[in-house]
């Protein structure tokens, strides 16, 4: 081998190693409270940064307690991305911005019509309305991340500019995708009117409005039902005709099944905090298309 060729081959060796893309231990750390959050800042970012989720699948955004790990990633997060009026948020904010403060902060419910107080339906019929408050269920709703992913291509852009034009093509991308959602949502309504729907906790409040449909709770004030209330409740799915009753893993199953037992439902277990946001959302979009 000729002394020209060995620095050439050292050369080449030096330059790939230069283009050897950055350790996840080296991207910039942003902090979220859901995992849809991090799977639309994937739409936007791929994977140039690490999401940190506070709130994993499964648990209860209104108690849970981030672990020590979590609250490690969070101190090293150039960021925090709110969904905006989750409980565990508002909770939180205070003890997280401690761990953190140089830590940004944003919210991706700016500019969005909130729903508030009696609001856990789209009708509210009398002993199936939830407690007061701001919904905060935002990304249940396609016309709703349409909102969500504008500012987050604003947030993202502030932190990253070096990525505007990258940002600027995914977000194009990503919102005809969520434009064809839209569609077949109001293709839905148009062809089945005022669809109703039950579920035991309720998270598609802003779907329910926004495309006029109906959304009939289980739960009340944040609990289960008294024996009393579920019977009407078993009475009001029987009016509405319900065939399918949706189930989040977060919840207790028993009442929803008694429900659907009484009335000959299905129970279909949905997930609304998972982080393959689309996949689930068109699956129940699915369910809704076959009542």
């Amino acid at each position: 081998m000729t002394k020209a060729l060995l620095v050439s081959i050292l050369a080449l060796a030096l330059f790939s190693a230069c283009q050897t893309p950055t350790k996840t231990d080296d991207k910039p750390v942003i902090s979220v409270s859901i995992a849809p959050q991090k799977y639309f800042i994937e739409q936007l970012l791929h994977d140039s940064v690490e999401v940190n989720i506070m709130i994993p699948s499964g648990a209860d955004h209104s108690s849970y307690a981030p672990s020590a790990a979590q609250i490690k990633k969070l101190s090293a997060s150039v960021a925090y991305i709110k969904m905006g009026h989750l409980g565990f948020e508002s909770g939180w904010a205070d003890k997280l911005s401690a761990a953190n403060p140089a830590m940004k902060w944003y919210d991706l419910s700016a500019g969005m019509d909130m729903i508030q107080g009696e609001h856990h339906h789209h009708h509210h019929e009398p002993g199936h309305i939830c407690s007061a408050g701001t919904d905060p269920h935002t990304w249940t709703s396609p016309k709703q991340v349409k909102i969500i992913m504008k500012n987050l291509r604003g947030y993202l852009t502030e932190l990253f500019p070096q990525y505007k034009g990258l940002i600027g093509l995914n977000y194009e991308q990503f919102l005809s995708e969520l434009d064809e959602m839209d569609e077949r949502l109001t293709g839905l309504q148009t062809e089945k009117g005022q669809l109703a729907f039950m579920i035991f906790h309720p998270a598609y409040t802003y779907l329910a409005r926004d495309y006029g449909f109906e959304q009939l709770t289980i739960e009340f004030d944040g609990k289960s039902p008294s024996p009393s209330r579920l019977k009407s409740t078993i009475e009001l799915a029987r009016t509405k005709h319900i065939q399918t009753i949706y189930i989040q893993q977060e919840f207790d199953q028993t009442n929803a099944k008694v429900i659907a037992d009484e009335v000959g439902a299905a129970t279909v277990q949905v997930n609304p905090l998972s982080h393959e946001w689309k996949k689930e959302m068109e699956r129940f979009i699915s369910h809704l298309e076959k009542h």
